[in-house]
């Protein structure tokens, strides 16, 4: 009798086994494991050929020149050499040095000292004496020696100022 009990269990087992249309990977069942030794019939499957992915092509940053403020646009920007005959329209900032002809202003660097909302202080000076302006507004000349000096804008800390003879 207990041949006949293992052999129906061994029959029953083959047949569920059989029957079975998903093998379960995850059972741990003793039927047909295979081991190192023994060589396994399954086909590996192919992995897919990856296609290569299109690299985005990223636009490089073009230079920017030094910003210019906003408002009215002085005829010779930063260029402070072109001041050096005293006819120049430049932006200025606090520590700008500009030089200026010495038969016109009486000096050869006017300079600025403070640039503010509230006005533009320059001046210039020689080893015998100093000329300066303080607090000049936006439409207000000043005369230093020769050298006639217009604040045309201030924008933030950036100024327009006008030289030209006296």
């Amino acid at each position: 009798m207990r041949t006949s009990t293992i052999l129906t269990a061994a029959v029953l087992l083959t047949t569920l086994t059989a029957c079975s249309g998903d093998p379960d990977p995850a059972s741990n069942t003793a039927v047909s494991t295979p081991t190192a030794s023994t060589p396994t019939a399954t086909t590996p499957t192919p992995s897919p050929t990856p296609t290569p992915t299109p690299t985005p092509i990223t636009p490089k940053p073009t230079p920017t020149a030094k910003p210019k403020p906003a408002g009215p646009r002085a005829a010779d920007g930063y260029n402070y050499q072109s001041c050096r005959d005293a006819v120049c329209e430049i932006y200025v900032k606090t520590g700008s040095r500009v030089p200026v002809k010495r038969s016109v202003a009486g000096f050869s660097t006017l300079v600025v000292s403070r640039v503010a909302p509230t006005g533009v202080d320059f001046g210039g000076s020689t080893a015998n004496t100093s000329v300066s302006a303080g607090g000049q507004q936006p439409g207000f000349d000043f005369r230093l020696n020769n050298l006639k000096v217009t604040t045309v804008a201030i924008n933030n800390e950036t100024a327009i100022l006008h030289l030209r003879p006296a």
